[in-house]
Parts: C-alpha cells; sequence; structure tokens
C-alpha cells in the first residue's frame, strides 16, 4: 500500500512540532505523526525533506543546543518522525539553517546564514553559510560567501 503524506513543521516559542498528516487508500481515515524537539530557548524549523531511507531531515536554528546565541540545527528522524540524531553547527554569532536537502552521496547540504562577520566597517553582517555533511550530520566541509556590503542570507 503506497502512503500519501503531508509534512508539516510548526514552531512556537521554543518548540519544533514535527508532524506528518498521512492518508492511506481505499478510503482509510487519515493518521497523524507528531513528534516535537526543542529545548527551553527559542528553537525553530525552516525546512524539512524526506531522506531517501524514507526518515526525514530538519534544518533550523536553536538557541537551546549549541556553542552560543543561535546555532544551525539539523536533526534527522526515521518514518516516524522519531530523533535519529541531530547536530548543531555555529559560534557564538547568531547563525541559522534555512534549507537543507540530501545529496546524491546520502549526506546532506545545508544553507543559511553565519552571522556577525569580525572585520572592519563591516563588523557585524552575516554571510550565505554552505555545510555539506555526510549521513550522519558530521560536517565534511563548509564555505561562505558574503558581498561585503549588505548582511546576507541563503536560503
Amino acid at each position: 500500500m503506497k502512503l500519501r503524506g503531508t509534512i508539516l513543521v510548526i514552531a512556537l516559542a521554543s518548540t519544533i512540532i514535527f508532524s506528518t498528516l498521512i492518508s492511506g487508500c481505499s478510503g482509510e481515515a487519515p493518521g497523524m505523526i507528531g513528534m516535537t524537539f526543542g529545548g527551553t530557548e527559542g528553537d525553530i524549523g525552516y525546512s524539512v525533506q524526506q531522506s531517501s531511507d524514507g526518515g526525514y531531515i530538519i534544518v533550523g536554528a536553536t538557541y537551546s543546543y549549541g556553542a552560543g546565541n543561535s546555532d544551525v540545527w539539523l536533526i534527522k528522524t526515521d518514518s516516524d518522525g522519531n530523533e535519529l540524531w541531530e547536530k548543531t553547527f555555529g559560534s557564538s554569532a547568531q547563525d541559522s539553517g534555512f534549507s537543507v536537502q540530501q545529496t546524491s552521496d546520502g549526506g546532506y547540504i545545508v544553507v543559511g546564514r553565519r552571522g556577525f562577520i569580525e572585520r572592519g566597517a563591516e563588523a557585524g553582517k552575516g554571510e550565505v553559510w554552505l555545510i555539506k555533511t555526510d549521513s550522519d550530520g558530521n560536517e565534511l566541509w563548509d564555505k561562505t560567501f558574503t558581498s561585503l556590503s549588505h548582511d546576507d542570507f541563503g536560503y
């Protein structure tokens, strides 16, 4: 039986609510899978994608975990929304991940914003941040891109 579903990510104050609405075949009643992720501070999910194993990958920002201020937050779940692992990337600056995709090697590519360039007159401006991970969310490399004249974001 093939299931159809809709993915819903809602951010409330300090919690990410991850829900999958599932509708079955042959007039079966729809069901809902719901999970929450987050700590005591403000956490938000910006993007979710289904991965090749049937699970989901979520990216956003967390104030609850990581190096300080906000950090990129990457969460991997199984097909039922149960957390398999989570990773944070960042510094003491305000960092966020806005979009995630699975790559052909099974890893993930995240784009977002790395906050606060620490260079002369441009101090305080953000950079576009690209992060490549392996299939377990371990960082393989990262690159930043900046215009040096604007606050830059990657979506």
